[in-house]
């Protein structure tokens, strides 16, 4: 993140009062450098090392929603928030629109709605593609009882979007009214396969996704269970088109179903190019024991071959 945001800054991990902190030596951070870095997904609070004191920072001012919006809704399958963030902090660093004031995040298979909600809760724009009505469904009534008991100001306007073929991908979306202006979230009942066109006049800044980590929660093909590669091989290109040029994105997978070589190899094939060393090829880590995670970082290139 301070890479993106043009620090150059040695990371030293260290205990102070007890407590673990990341340290840094460097300039003052701007404004804006400190409202990207305030949104690290792992963040306590942020200070000053004055001597032996910590001088507690202020956070910037963000949109006035209350942070627990991510955290709330339980299901099986679902991505850790903190987890999310990661992703979408990463696909913000490598896209290089950390400054972007409110952009626009997809989620591509976005289940329930917990990348729209960690984005909508940070001041994003935040797009759902989801093909289960079901698990839709249980997004959208959640985001009414959550707007309604913490009495946001809001509105829920329902719209179909035609594809080709004639087929309508039905959406929902909720407009969010905040101290610094609105703030729109919206969910699509169709195939990930479909988000180039579903988004071709309004494409992301930011692509974050979790992918099925085993055969409990694998896509379908009809009543066929359909392998990963076969969903990348699909999704991919729809990925590439939903992206602005330039901009990234961040997909965590299980190295147990899915080698990170034969992942690159298949987003290579989609036009995407690989974000890789110093920064961003070495996020694997044991989750439990059919699950190794491990996260990729594509990049649409500024200007297509």
């Amino acid at each position: 993140m301070l890479s993106a945001c043009g620090v150059d800054a040695q990371i030293t991990p260290c205990t102070l009062g007890g407590a673990p902190f990341l340290c840094f030596e460097a300039d003052p951070l701007t404004p804006a450098q400190a409202a990207f870095v305030h949104g690290h997904s792992a963040l306590y609070m942020t200070a000053a090392l004055e001597g032996d004191l910590l001088r507690p920072l202020d956070p910037p001012a963000i949109p006035c929603l209350p942070g627990d919006m991510p955290d709330i809704l339980k299901y099986k399958g679902k991505t850790n928030a903190a987890f999310t963030h990661l992703l979408i902090n990463l696909a913000l660093s490598a896209g290089g629109v950390w400054q972007q004031p409110h952009p626009r995040v997809l989620d591509p298979i976005c289940g329930r709605g917990t990348t729209l909600y960690c984005a909508l809760t940070r001041g994003m724009h935040a797009v759902g593609v989801e093909e289960s009505r079901r698990e839709l469904s249980e997004g959208i009534a959640f985001t009414q009882k959550w707007l309604q008991y913490h009495r946001v100001k809001h509105s829920m306007t329902r719209a179909g979007m035609t594809l080709p073929g004639g087929k309508n991908a039905p959406g929902t979306q909720f407009t969010v009214q905040t101290d610094t202006g609105a703030l729109t979230m919206t969910m699509i009942q169709a195939d990930t396969s479909q988000c180039g066109q579903l988004l071709r006049k309004q494409r992301v800044h930011a692509l974050a996704a979790d992918l099925p980590y085993g055969v409990q929660h694998a896509p379908t093909e009809g009543r066929r269970i359909s392998s990963l590669e076969q969903l990348l091989e699909r999704a991919l290109p729809a990925w590439y088109q939903a992206l602005l040029p330039g901009c990234a994105a961040a997909v965590a997978f299980n190295t147990y179903t899915l080698r990170r070589d034969r992942f690159a190899d298949i987003a290579q094939k989609a036009s995407f190019e690989i974000a890789g060393a110093p920064l961003y090829d070495n996020f694997e880590h044991w989750v439990e024991q059919a699950v190794n995670r491990d996260v990729l970082v594509l990049l649409r290139p500024a200007k297509d071959a």
